[in-house]
Parts: structure tokens; C-alpha cells; sequence
């Protein structure tokens, strides 16, 4: 313990002594260790996180499998069926995400809110920090009830311990409140916090609750102890089959399953494993930058460690004390490191898109967090620190007796090992640039893509709920035509007109009805398939620059008396009437028949880069909601018109919530968002990346052009002209350069294949993404050459052939 001691406190007095390779190792270090800690725990926090609530090891998801795919949809009859039908769980929630409408002290604002059944609570383990949850009541109460969110108590109630057992009004319907959940619970959901928890009979009606078909609900179960997923995913499937039998007009061709934590975490494996590949990188580079340093600080130290070694000390010895040197400066970056994970995280809310409620997942400097921040601490001291510290204890004493300092000859073998750092460092920073040149190149392909509309339109979208003032579907039609009427006569106004909801609204891809069409066959005998649809006025089309390929578009006189019509899109019609003859046929949605009269183009509903699916659009008078999306198109720029369209709705009706306005450019950012994250925060490690290998080659080449200053300066007495002393230096690096380059190019092709999933548009092996990634490394390299280069021009030929 006193060696230790003593080899810790000349380190750090060596290390007082260098003040500026210590600031720079530390820096440097810190940098890699912090994007890897700010990574890390977005990774934590979006996909390794368990469950919230007791023994989240026992939670499973269900899931329900169709001929259309997997999806975690249910309906609440069927939760009851599951949860009667069954052995293997001690308990099972079911959970539906909605916004509400929450009015805190006069100010009316919107929410996310959790409709969730009575057991919900009690099957996570989650009690309430004041009052109660909905565990102890068996039924609805007189009035409804609400559990709120830390975050609403505190904010928009001040934290009112008295708030409990008091009314709240949400969506124009009042709530009494039974409790405050815990500030760390956040709902199941991990991007989108709850506000707010309601019971599912305080918000659905009895004929929502009742109906097979309305699959609104996700099931979280909790499986008995001496349950295994495998025995409770069998009798899943069995209730399943008892089902399709009962309910074949529902439940025909579904089954049920589950996903363990387990098989979750193998699945969250893939995107945490490329984020972290992705930051590593960054990591490596520092630590061959700062292996670089030390290397160079070892051979300065030659003569030191030799006279140490004469002296009788063991090579175990210098070894540890050299080690110690590397300790300290890790665990100084470890703590700088800290405090720029914590900043990065902390900037979450800066790189979210814009929305009108609580978006983000909670980043949190945690245990696993920490622990993670440790190991790669660790494993950067023992990257960087080993190599170096094992080569400098293997000094020749006697060569290093006779040399000067650090003037004698150099090492070819530390030579050697400062070019495998600095190819090393431009190999990783030219696989950084290749994946973010490779993002880059997908989302200008996004960009290029036809969406089914103009995104270059001069569009505002409004986002109004008519139902919040007590109107209904019929009234609500009628509010909307006369909006629609008065903001055309708006100044800079070119048209209006209006649908249940916007392409890219981030509404899920809309409604979804089911739909049975004569003489088609579905997948295993089902009756009916779900097919999502829209509900717009007469001029959308028009407006949104959708194309309408046969047929016609909704007339003013397809009102809610006239003939039932409907609009199906290009997929749709190619998929049930592949002989061309859909306009005139007829479908039934829920009971009632709807004829074709046009196929419209395909349309990203949700996101730019969804497969097409069948998808129908009816007249908004012949199926209403109680909600719906202003669209206004303008001849300036739409957000000028925000303030005057605000006036128009609290003109007509002051009750109108008014949930949100955008224009179409704001709207095409937010669609884009994860776009453009992925390739600015690849795109930003590979900045990091190359400025980190620029000073590790800038290093090298320093290193080289000191040990050669007599050579070049024999060289310059002996006739060699500037233009020769630059290509021999500057040549020295871009061999380097060159060498690392080819290395890196085979990673990014061997690469390339995991990335595939994350472009659109671009082969992961694209030439130019490619071939601008080297460029790029070749003119850092020849930068960072350049200024040793330029110093060695300086040598004076008369010093150098004193010294020979």
C-alpha cells in the first residue's frame, strides 16, 4: 500500500510538470467517455429499461398476431376473456394512450392521459405518495376519478397537498382526484409520459367497452411465480382458438402471445449495439490519441526509465508506476467525463421535436449508467495506458545511457507503434464519416421522395376539437364549414378546406374501421380486415396536391344525405380489385355500404418512409368526428396568419380548443426528426472523430519531423529544395493517412450491412457516401501535416552540420 501510495504521488507530480499533455489526455479522454455516457443512457432509457414497478422481471407484454402482422392491439372484451380464461398470471392491466383536455386553475391545456383498468397499480406494484390509486375500488364511483402525475401536481397545481380528494375538470368532464402517482412513474409508456391515469370506465362508453372489434387497448401481464412464459404464451393461444371459434367475425386468424423482459432486451439489443458501435469509435480514437501522447512522453523519458532500470528497479515496478500515471488520468476524465454526460443529456429537450404535449424519455444519471460510465473508464485506461506503459519498461538500458535525453536516435519500434495508434485513429474516423455520410444521403433521398402531396405548399394546418364546446358530430360539421367560410376571406387566403386529420400528424396512421368487400377473400377466412381511413371536405385533394388517378373527388353535394361514397387509394384498389375495376364498387364499413367513386394517389399517412396500405377517405359530412384539422393554403408565409385565424375561431366560438398550428414546413421537420437526428448525431461523433485523429496525425508527423530535423537540415545544406522537405513530410502522413483510409473503407463495407435497416433509398455501400469520407480524411491529414512541415522548412542546414 505505501509503493502504491508513493507511485501515485509521483505520478502526479509528474503530471503537474506537463501541464499541457495533461490537460490534453484528459480533455481528450473525457470527450470519448462522455459521448459514450450520453449515448448510453438514451440507450437505457429508450430500450434497456425494464418495466416500471415491482419485480419488473415477471412483467410480460401480450401481443396479437394476424395474417397483417403482429401488433399489441386488444380489445376490452377480449381482456376480460384473458383474464378469466387463464392461470398463469397473477394479475393483467390493459392501458390505452389519449390526450385530454386538463383545466388547472382556469388554464386549460393538453395531456396525455392513461386510460387504464382498476387493477392497473396494483399489477405494476405502484402505490400512491398521496392519497390512493383505483386498486381499492372495485367499481365506478358517483363521480369519476383520476390519479395525476407528479410532474401536473407540482406544476400545474403547485403542489397542493390538499388536491386530493378535490375536483378536476379534463375534457370538459369532471374528475375527483384519488391520488399523486410517484415523481419517478411515468406510465408504460417510455417516449411519452403520462399526465394523468383514468379509469377505463370513466372514459369509454359502454358500447366502446362491449365492442370485439374496438382494439384500443395494450396488456401488460405479471406472471405467477412458478409460471414460465413458454407455459402462460400456450394458454394464450389456446384461449385464442377458443375464440376464433366463438367470435369468428372478430377473432377469426388471430392469435394471442407475450413478449418476455427477456426477449424484449435481446430485441432492444440491435439499436443499443449500433448506437454504442457508433460512440465507441469516438472512445478508440481518443484512446489511440492519447496512447500516441504517451508513447511520445515515454521515449522523452528514456534515459529516466533506463537509469531506473540500472538502478535495480523491476520492470513490474515502472510497469505499475507508469500505469498509475494512466489511473490518474482516467479517473480525472472519468469525472469531467461525468459532467459532460450529464450536460449532453440535459440538451434532450433542445433536439426534440416541437409538440403539444410532455415528449422525451427520462435521461437519468442512474445506476447502470454509472456503471457503464466505469467500465468503459476501465477499458480506455487499460486501451490506452497498457501498450505504451509495457513498451517504455522494455528500454535497452545501455543505448539509452549513451543517448541525450530526448535527442538521441528514436526508437523504430515506437515509431511503429504511434503509426498503428494514428492509422487507427483515421481507419475509426473515416467508418464515423462513411455512416454519416451514408445518413446523410438517405435523408436527401427522403427528400426527393413524392409523398403523395406538396410539402412545398404554403400550407397552415390548425388543429381544432369542436367537441370540447359540446358539440357534436353534426354540429361539428357545421362549425367547420363555417370556419372554413370566414378564414377564406382572409387577406393572403387562397383556400380552405378540412379533414379529420393532416398527412404526418403523427396520429398513428388515423382511425381505422372494419371493412368487408364482396368477393374478396381474406387471409384465413377472416369476415372483415381493419383498413384506417380519413374523413375530408370537398378541395382536399386539390389543396394537398394529391392526385386523384380515376374517379372523381368529393363534390359539395356528397353531404350527409346523399349517397354513401368513398375514396380508396391506389394500393388499396390494386390490392382487392387487381383487374382495374374498382370505381363503382361497393363496400361495407360497419354495415353500411359505401361506393367507390375514386382511387387517389398513395399517401405517407404517418411517416415518409411507411409501406403503402389500403387506406380510404370519406366525405367529412358523411362521417364525422369530433375533432379536425383546418387547412389553409396562403400566398406568404402561413405562420403570418396565425394570429388572425386564432381570432376567427374565437370569434365564432371561444370554447373551440385549439390544440396546436403549424405550417407545412414545421410539420415536414417534425416528420423528418428522426432523419435528421440520426445522421447530425452520426455526423457529429465523426466530426469529433477526425478532429481527434487530425492532433493524433498532427502528433506523428511532429514526432517524425523531430526526430529528422539533422536529416532535413543535411538534406537543405546539400541542395534540397522546400517543395522536396514538404512532399517528404507531408508525404509521411499521407501514407498514413492512405493506409488507415483503405482500412477504414473495408470496416464500413464489412459495416455496412447492420446500417442497412436505417437507410432509404441508399445501398449501405454507396460510392459517393464512400468516397466523400476519404476526401474528407485526406485533406485533415494533409492539414495536420502541413504545419510539421512547415516548421521542418524552418531548420537551419549550418545547426544541423554542426551537430554531424
Amino acid at each position: 500500500m505505501q509503493s502504491l501510495r508513493q507511485d501515485l504521488q509521483y505520478a502526479l507530480r509528474l503530471l503537474r510538470k506537463s501541464p499541457g499533455f495533461t490537460i490534453t489526455a484528459i480533455l481528450t479522454l473525457a470527450l470519448g467517455i462522455g459521448a459514450n455516457t450520453a449515448i448510453f443512457s438514451v440507450a437505457e432509457a429508450y430500450f434497456l429499461r425494464p418495466l416500471p414497478g415491482n419485480n419488473p422481471a415477471q412483467l410480460v407484454t401480450l401481443i396479437t398476431r394476424t395474417p397483417q402482422g403482429a401488433s399489441e392491439d386488444f380489445s376490452l372484451p377480449e381482456y376480460r376473456d384473458i383474464e378469466e380464461g387463464n392461470d398463469s398470471f397473477a394479475g393483467i392491466l390493459a392501458y390505452s394512450g389519449h390526450a385530454g383536455f386538463l383545466d388547472a386553475r382556469g388554464d386549460v391545456r393538453l395531456i396525455a392521459v392513461s386510460v387504464v383498468s382498476r387493477n392497473y397499480f396494483e399489477v405494476l406494484g405502484i402505490n400512491a405518495i398521496h392519497g390512493r390509486t383505483f386498486s381499492s375500488m372495485s367499481s365506478a364511483s358517483v363521480e369519476p376519478s383520476i390519479v395525476l402525475s407528479y410532474a401536473v401536481w407540482q406544476g400545474d397545481f403547485g403542489g397542493d397537498p390538499a388536491l386530493v380528494g378535490k375536483s378536476v375538470t379534463l375534457t370538459n368532464k369532471s374528475y375527483t382526484v384519488t391520488g399523486i402517482a410517484p415523481p419517478s412513474f411515468r406510465g408504460l409508456s417510455r417516449f411519452v409520459p403520462a399526465d394523468a391515469w383514468v379509469p377505463i370506465d370513466a372514459w369509454y362508453s359502454a358500447e366502446e367497452s362491449d365492442a370485439r372489434g374496438f382494439r384500443d387497448f395494450q396488456l401488460v401481464g405479471r406472471l405467477k411465480g412458478n409460471t414460465s412464459a413458454a407455459q402462460a404464451g400456450a394458454q394464450l393461444n389456446t384461449i385464442a382458438g377458443r375464440l376464433a371459434q366463438a367470435y369468428p367475425a372478430t377473432n377469426a386468424a388471430r392469435t394471442f402471445g407475450l413478449v418476455s423482459e427477456g426477449q424484449r432486451l435481446r430485441t432492444a439489443l440491435a439499436p443499443t449495439g449500433l448506437l454504442l458501435a457508433v460512440a465507441g469509435m469516438v472512445l478508440l480514437i481518443a484512446c489511440a490519441n492519447i496512447a500516441g501522447l504517451l508513447v511520445a512522453r515515454s521515449e522523452a523519458r528514456r534515459r529516466e526509465i533506463a537509469i531506473r532500470l540500472a538502478l535495480g528497479a523491476s520492470r513490474w515496478r515502472l510497469l505499475r508506476q507508469l500505469l498509475a500515471e494512466s489511473a490518474i488520468l482516467g479517473v480525472a476524465s472519468t469525472l469531467a467525463a461525468v459532467l459532460i454526460g450529464w450536460w449532453l443529456t440535459g440538451l434532450q429537450s433542445a433536439f426534440l421535436p416541437p409538440a403539444p404535449i410532455r415528449i422525451g424519455a427520462s435521461l437519468q444519471m442512474n445506476g447502470p449508467v454509472a456503471a457503464f460510465t466505469l467500465l468503459m473508464a476501465l477499458i480506455a485506461v487499460l486501451i490506452f495506458g497498457l501498450a505504451p506503459a509495457i513498451r517504455a519498461s522494455r528500454a535497452d538500458v545501455l543505448p539509452a545511457l549513451k543517448s541525450e535525453g530526448g535527442s538521441g536516435v528514436r526508437s523504430s519500434g515506437r515509431s511503429r507503434i504511434r503509426n498503428v495508434f494514428a492509422v487507427g485513429e483515421v481507419a475509426l474516423a473515416v467508418v464515423l464519416l462513411s455512416g454519416a455520410g451514408l445518413l446523410l444521403r438517405s435523408l436527401l433521398q427522403t427528400l426527393a421522395t413524392n409523398l403523395g402531396f406538396d410539402t412545398q405548399k404554403k400550407l397552415l394546418l390548425v388543429d381544432l376539437v369542436p367537441g370540447i364546446a359540446g358539440l357534436n358530430e353534426s354540429q361539428t360539421v357545421q362549425y367547420f364549414d363555417r370556419l372554413a367560410l370566414e378564414v377564406a376571406a382572409l387577406p393572403g387566403v387562397e383556400g380552405v378546406t378540412f379533414a379529420l386529420r393532416a398527412p404526418l400528424s403523427g396520429s398513428g396512421g388515423g382511425r381505422a374501421t372494419a371493412v368487408s368487400i364482396p368477393g374478396a377473400a381474406f387471409p384465413q377466412g377472416q369476415p372483415t380486415i381493419d383498413i384506417k381511413y380519413n374523413s375530408v371536405a370537398p378541395g382536399y385533394f386539390r389543396t394537398l396536391a394529391t392526385t386523384i388517378v380515376r374517379g372523381r373527388a368529393f363534390l359539395a353535394s356528397d353531404g350527409p344525405d346523399a349517397s354513401k361514397v368513398v375514396i380508396v387509394n391506389e394500393t388499396m384498389a390494386q390490392r382487392f380489385w387487381p383487374n382495374g375495376d374498382a370505381i363503382g364498387r361497393t363496400v361495407q364499413v360497419s354495415g353500411t355500404p359505401f361506393q367507390i367513386v375514386g382511387i387517389a394517389e398513395n399517401v405517407r399517412i404517418n411517416s415518409v418512409h411507411e409501406s403503402p396500405e389500403p387506406y380510404m377517405y370519406f366525405p367529412f359530412s358523411q362521417k364525422p368526428g369530433s375533432e379536425g384539422t383546418l387547412i389553409v393554403t396562403t400566398a406568404r408565409e402561413p405562420t403570418a396568419l396565425s394570429g388572425m385565424v386564432r381570432s376567427e375561431i374565437r370569434s365564432i366560438n371561444p370554447h373551440v380548443l385549439l390544440v396546436d398550428i403549424m405550417s407545412m414546413g414545421q410539420v415536414m421537420q417534425e416528420a423528418l426528426w428522426n432523419d435528421r437526428m440520426a445522421t447530425e448525431l452520426v455526423a457529429g461523433l465523426g466530426l469529433l472523430g477526425i478532429f481527434l485523429g487530425a492532433i493524433g496525425l498532427y502528433g506523428v508527423v511532429s514526432y517524425l519531423v523531430n526526430g529528422r530535423m539533422r536529416e532535413i537540415g543535411v538534406r537543405m545544406a546539400l541542395g534540397a529544395q522546400r517543395g522536396d522537405i514538404l512532399r517528404i513530410v507531408v508525404g509521411q502522413g499521407l501514407k498514413l493517412a492512405i493506409v488507415g483510409a483503405a482500412i477504414g473503407l473495408a470496416i464500413a463495407l464489412a459495416a455496412g450491412r447492420l446500417m442497412a435497416s436505417f437507410l432509404y433509398g441508399v445501398s449501405p455501400r454507396d460510392p459517393a457516401a464512400l468516397a466523400a469520407a476519404c476526401v474528407v480524411v485526406f485533406a485533415v491529414a494533409l492539414a495536420a501535416s502541413y504545419v510539421p512541415a512547415k516548421r521542418a522548412l524552418k531548420v537551419d542546414p549550418l545547426m544541423a552540420l554542426k551537430y554531424e
